[in-house]
């Protein structure tokens, strides 16, 4: 009798409004050891991947047409269940998910071994065991992907009695040929939980190459996301396999695997498989899918059995090393305040001493887990990293990520930009300034161009604080774009820090948006923070050609003491400019907005609250000398458009 925990996880939608972020940290900075000398245990235990027991379980698997909706894919997930209880696996669970409103019978296969140190740390080893789609004909699916999930059951097999300190999780997925139906709504279950995966190796076809190419060579597809596990995955595998070299998939990364999900999420995820000769594949989703000689001339699926070992020795060595290792210093980042940059990072293991550095250069040896760095000028880029340092062996970490800030003076809010002149308040030198149909606008330099890798384009706002006294404060902005791409948050992504590490999505904003969108959040969350920063993330799976141009602007950036109303529609833009003379001022004023039509006139004190109101105004003379002296806000309001500025009432 099978104890298994069932969970059920319907299809969502990556479209996010301010009312619903997910607030996951992700590991999109995650650093690694460098691993230089391999060891005996290690060695030991990838000497024991068998070829036969690889060969035995896809000649299983092969036997059925493994449809997600199939009889079929179920009795394979109960056969998987089987192995891992026979392996000695406990905690083992089946995650269920949907399908066209239709519950899936085979879900997600999870088992964890849990680790003995840091539990809540997870490496991941996953394939999928699902073939086919809709219909029958693709064939038994030797390759794709019986070969990769024999390679997670070789990996569980052999991890069980090997001591690990991290936790890991191997999983079977089902419905990645429905576009990774099963591996999504997993992923996103991980980053709601705020799981703290550090790795995530998925093998997805391991067992085939050309005949007759003497240059054997394993390939790995990753994202800029997972570049620093990449490096550390190539330099494992070439340590402990150097037979079968490791290199980078040509293309950059592999689109519709099941790694594609967590990086969505931002989990540092890479493709492990067969496919850089994916065009020269006789036998992918056809009925040849088994497996058969590797000679010249016959087509099937799996014609390298010692390939698929060589996968899978590379993949448990990168595993057993990352479980056992001491990591660098994490989630380091870096905060400018009034006067001075404060570094602060996780602290890492057992090391008690931290070597700080700035722009490559050594600064300091401290025991805390911050640095402030006093030494600074306006204006300035600055790069700070550390290495923990055990004073006792002298033994010291790999470099932790790096974090680069320039030195600025907060905004004074309330902040307006339309960038018509320049990019003043945003940081990032890889956004421009370009014409789009004669308005002036914040734009990334893809321009049109088309490439086939994954994109990333960030504008940051300079930092500012929020006074705890404040009511309300309103972020607002316009965009329009086309990022066209495979993963489905192909798009703008607005996001909110208050310590650099964790960015808070507050919104997803579909690409391909037609004419100008008018978008509005509130930050009311973050009132009382001493350090605040906002920034627009523009994002693209690898796309190729026919996906069209790669583009996105930003304008009217505007923060003010408002109440948000949610995401509006676009607008046409009726302010040209708001003037208001004399200032300081003894309580008569005169505004001048260029605007021909009526409109609102606000008054905020330095609290957010609303002091003076007056609607249907027109350029000309106000008075305010009913209000008392001190600092005011002042903003005028047309339809969904508004611009603010600071007035002193003396």
């Amino acid at each position: 009798m099978k104890k298994l925990i069932l969970i059920c996880c319907s299809f969502f939608c990556l479209t996010l409004s301010a009312q619903q972020p997910i607030n996951n940290k992700g590991n999109r900075n995650q650093s690694y050891p460098v691993i230089t000398e391999t060891k005996p245990e290690v060695v030991q235990l990838i000497n024991q991947v068998d070829e036969a027991t690889i060969e035995s379980h896809i000649r299983y698997m092969q036997q059925f047409f493994r449809v997600s909706t199939s009889p079929a894919a179920l009795t394979v997930q109960n056969w998987m269940i089987d192995h891992f209880e026979s392996y000695g696996y406990e905690d083992i669970s089946v995650h269920k998910f949907y399908i066209n409103s239709q519950l899936m019978e085979a879900g997600n296969v999870v088992v964890v071994k849990k680790g003995t140190e840091f539990p809540d740390e997870y490496i991941m080893i996953t394939s999928h065991y699902d073939h086919s789609s809709w219909d029958y004909v693709s064939g038994p699916g030797a390759d794709d992907n019986a070969s990769g999930t024999a390679g997670v059951l070789e990996c569980a097999r052999l991890l069980q009695n090997f001591d690990t300190k991290r936790s890991i999780m191997f999983v079977p997925f089902s419905g990645e040929e429905f576009w990774m139906l099963g591996s999504l709504p997993f992923a996103k279950k991980c980053a709601s939980e705020n799981m703290n995966i550090i790795a995530h190796f998925n093998m997805d076809m391991i067992g085939w190459f050309p005949p007759g190419n003497p240059n054997t060579i394993m390939a790995s597809g990753h994202s800029y996301i997972s570049e620093t596990l990449f490096n550390y995955y190539h330099q494992v595998a070439n340590l402990y396999v150097p037979a079968i070299p490791t290199i980078r998939l040509s293309d950059g990364d592999s689109y519709g695997g099941d790694h594609m999900p967590f990086n969505m999420y931002e989990y540092p995820s890479l493709y492990i498989g067969d496919i850089e000769y994916h065009d020269l594949h006789p036998c992918y989703h056809k009925m040849c899918d088994t497996i058969g000689p590797y000679q010249v001339g016959v087509n099937c699926g799996v014609n390298r059995l010692d390939l698929a070992r060589a996968f899978v020795q590379a993949t448990l060595s990168a595993a057993a090393e990352l479980a056992n290792a001491w990591l660098p210093p994490q989630n380091l980042s870096a905060c400018v305040g009034m006067n001075h940059i404060k570094v602060s990072w996780d602290h890492a293991g057992d090391y008690t001493f931290y070597k700080v550095y700035r722009n490559d250069m050594f600064l300091d040896v401290i025991a805390e887990n911050f640095y402030i760095d006093n030494n600074v000028e306006v204006g300035n880029k600055y790069e700070y990293y550390v290495i923990a340092m055990n004073c006792e062996n002298r033994d010291m970490s790999a470099p932790s990520n790096k974090d680069e800030v320039v030195f600025v003076e907060p905004l004074q809010l309330p902040y307006f930009n339309n960038f018509s002149a320049n990019k003043n308040g945003f940081e990032q030198s890889n956004w421009v300034l370009r014409n789009v149909s004669g308005t002036s606008s914040l734009c990334n330099t893809a321009g049109s161009s088309s490439f086939s890798d994954n994109y990333l384009s960030l504008a940051e706002l300079n930092w500012f604080p929020i006074p705890a006294n404040t009511e309300n404060i309103t972020v607002r902005f316009k965009w329009q774009g086309t990022l066209n791409g495979i993963w489905q948050n192909a798009g703008l992504h607005f996001e909110v820090t208050n310590d650099r590490k964790t960015w808070h999505k507050l919104a997803y904003i579909s690409s391909n948006a037609m004419g100008w969108k008018s978008c509005q959040f509130s930050l009311n969350e973050f009132i009382g923070s001493d350090f605040c920063q906002v920034r627009f993330r523009l994002e693209s799976s690898g796309a190729q050609n026919q996906y069209g141009q790669k583009i996105g602007y930003i304008t009217d950036v505007e923060i003010d003491f408002n109440p948000v109303f949610g995401i509006q529609q676009p607008e046409p833009s009726y302010f040209k400019d708001l003037v208001i003379a004399p200032n300081p001022t003894t309580g008569f004023v005169n505004i001048t907005t260029f605007q021909e039509l009526p409109y609102q006139v606000s008054v905020f004190n330095m609290t957010g609250q609303r002091v003076f109101q007056q609607d249907s105004f027109q350029d000309g003379n106000l008075n305010l000398s009913g209000l008392q002296s001190g600092a005011y806000i002042v903003r005028v309001a047309f339809h969904n458009h508004s611009i603010s500025r600071k007035l002193v009432i003396q």
